[in-house]
């Protein structure tokens, strides 16, 4: 099972789209995608499994942190180790690039996703209310610091 993290291409946006209407009920556009692969501060990823574009992650680097602003898994894939391989590639970049912080947003009821990030050691430091639509839901701020 060979998991490979790379760049995300103007070529996997429609791949990437889909997975983001699929996994959540208030979704990024096609746009957003295409202007992170022309953000200086944004690291877009994806993740390929048996050469399908079976992940994503949209990062934002900044002084010494990196947000984590967008993260799925195609349903498809689930329970196969994809968000574990993502996560544990921001890690290494985090070390690779200086920086000491991961920070990221997430759903409280977005419960597997909550658990892979305490998984890797990521801490609630607050909440965000009403950060989420459909439904209204506030967000759990959940920071980790980086070895």
């Amino acid at each position: 099972m060979k998991i490979e993290i790379t760049k995300m291409t103007e070529d996997d946006v429609d791949d990437v789209h889909r997975i983001e209407v699929r996994v959540f009920s208030d979704p990024w556009s096609k746009q957003a995608f295409l202007s992170d692969m022309k953000n200086d501060f944004a690291i877009p990823l994806i993740a390929r499994f048996e050469s399908k574009v079976a992940g994503y992650a949209s990062l934002y680097a900044a002084a010494d942190e990196i947000q984590i602003g967008n993260l799925a898994v195609a349903p498809d894939f689930h329970q196969r180790g994809i968000g574990t391989k993502i996560i544990e590639y921001i890690l290494e970049l985090a070390v690779e690039t200086n920086k000491r912080l991961l920070i990221l947003e997430v759903r409280p009821s977005n419960e597997a996703a909550c658990k892979l990030y305490e998984k890797f050691g990521f801490k609630v430091a607050g909440k965000r209310k009403y950060y989420y639509h459909k439904p209204t839901e506030d967000a759990l701020i959940m920071i980790r610091g980086v070895d």
